[in-house]
């Protein structure tokens, strides 16, 4: 089921550690031509001629076949045998942090999560905050991996945080809040990694009223966000929501939005 409603959030920066999810691709199978085999034995030279000029033509046929560009020679997958896969592999590494996540707290649990190419490679990563409340929340940064799946990169922040980004430059940005204190923190890809390059904190007082108010000062804009939870009865919520205050409602696991 899926309803339009209205949602509104608030979202703490704690770097640290790396680990590894995925699953590892298979190497391509080369078939190369098995014609000079059955050519006659009386000649040899002029078989191993056949054999060569065979291999050369199937060589050529995979370089130009589309379909037969989707692996590298070495097993790798290509750049745009990922496009095609990306989805399916973060879509199996959110289910399954979302399960492990309530098979350790009595069934229960909630997850964030939401995109951004931070290497501009065409492939997004994905940030997911899970846990079972604001008090244990980790938010961890994934990026694909041609070999492995996706890689986690480890732990960019914690509770009571936001995902968003600056339009001035284009950079992450986890915004966190909490009973009036807050802080703009600020993210950049560098060395393969992401790394934090500073971070603005205020108070929300007589002179600064609303967190908008210094977010809009700033450039700092809202992602969208896909919000889960398990309850104890085993059933789930999720939340597809914009930044414009809308969010659609379903009464499952949503993973259709890949950023």
């Amino acid at each position: 089921m899926k309803r339009i409603i209205a949602l509104s959030c608030f979202a703490a920066v704690v770097l640290t550690g790396c680990g590894l999810i995925g699953q590892k691709d298979g190497k391509a199978n080369n078939e190369a031509a098995t014609a000079a085999t059955e050519a006659s034995t009386t000649a040899a030279e002029e078989t191993t001629t056949e054999a060569e000029t065979t291999a050369e033509a199937t060589t050529k046929e995979a370089v130009t076949d589309p379909a037969a560009t989707t692996t590298e020679p070495d097993g790798n997958v290509s750049a745009g045998g990922l496009m095609d896969m990306y989805p399916a592999i973060y879509q199996s590494v959110i289910k399954d942090v979302f399960d492990k996540t309530a098979a350790e707290h009595d069934g229960m649990a909630s997850i964030e999560f939401g995109f951004r190419d931070l290497d501009t490679d065409g492939i997004p990563e994905l940030l997911l905050k899970y846990g079972s409340c604001e008090a244990d929340f980790q938010i961890h940064l994934y990026k694909i991996d041609p070999e492995d799946g996706a890689d986690d990169l480890g732990v960019i922040g914690g509770g009571h945080t936001s995902f968003a980004y600056d339009e001035n430059t284009g950079d992450l940005v986890i915004v966190w809040g909490h009973m009036g204190a807050a802080s703009i923190n600020y993210f950049k890809w560098e060395n393969d990694n992401l790394k934090s390059s500073g971070s603005y904190d205020f108070n929300i007082d007589e002179k600064t009223p609303s967190y908008e108010a210094v977010l809009e000062e700033k450039g700092i804009r809202y992602m969208d966000v896909v919000y889960a939870t398990k309850y104890s009865d085993g059933s789930v919520k999720s939340y597809f929501s914009h930044p414009n205050g809308e969010s659609e409602e379903f009464d499952e696991l949503y993973l259709d939005y890949m950023g």
